[in-house]
């Protein structure tokens, strides 16, 4: 039996698994190994031992960090603003499954912003992969498996790239 209200339960869920992932955090705050556009050098990859762990729960840095980079909801005025990878995650279509008066299927979108200044990477295509190792496949809440559904570069704004990848998940109706 699927647990009513499970839509909020079901994103909040994706939301703690991406904020807790070390490797993901990583990926959306530390800038590319090599030279920056200004002349400045940066010795690290953003996944390499020696910069410190950003995932401390205790931390009001952490918090802030999760403030700026992952959003529940698609709001994106705020990018140009900034120079940064920053992830939304949103409600997709919802539509009824055939024959089952109690299930539908969710689509969530999970968008990804970089700017031009962390694109020497393939930063873009790192993100994706970490995100689809977290939560392809997996069962969150409700009723079967989190499901990929597709992937497409979108327009964003001046200095960043966007990709929305579209995820599927059976929910209760009620």
């Amino acid at each position: 039996m699927i647990k009513q209200g499970s839509t909020p339960t079901f994103f909040k869920k994706i939301f703690q698994t991406l904020i807790a992932d070390e490797e993901l955090m990583r990926l959306l705050t530390y800038v590319p190994q090599g030279y920056d556009t200004l002349g400045n050098y940066n010795e690290f990859d953003p996944l390499d031992e020696r910069l410190p762990n950003l995932v401390d729960k205790d931390s009001d840095d952490y918090w802030k960090l999760v403030d700026e980079r992952i959003v529940l909801g698609e709001k994106t005025s705020d990018l140009l603003e900034s120079k940064l990878c920053k992830i939304y995650i949103y409600e997709g279509r919802r539509r009824p499954v055939f024959k089952s008066y109690l299930i539908a299927k969710q689509e969530v979108n999970i968008d990804i912003f970089i700017h031009e200044s962390f694109d020497r990477d393939l930063r873009i295509t790192r993100i994706t992969d970490r995100i689809n190792e977290l939560i392809a496949l997996e069962n969150f809440v409700g009723f079967g498996k989190f499901e990929y559904v597709a992937g497409n570069p979108r327009e964003a704004p001046t200095h960043y790239r966007r990709f929305l990848h579209q995820y599927s998940m059976a929910v209760s109706k009620k």
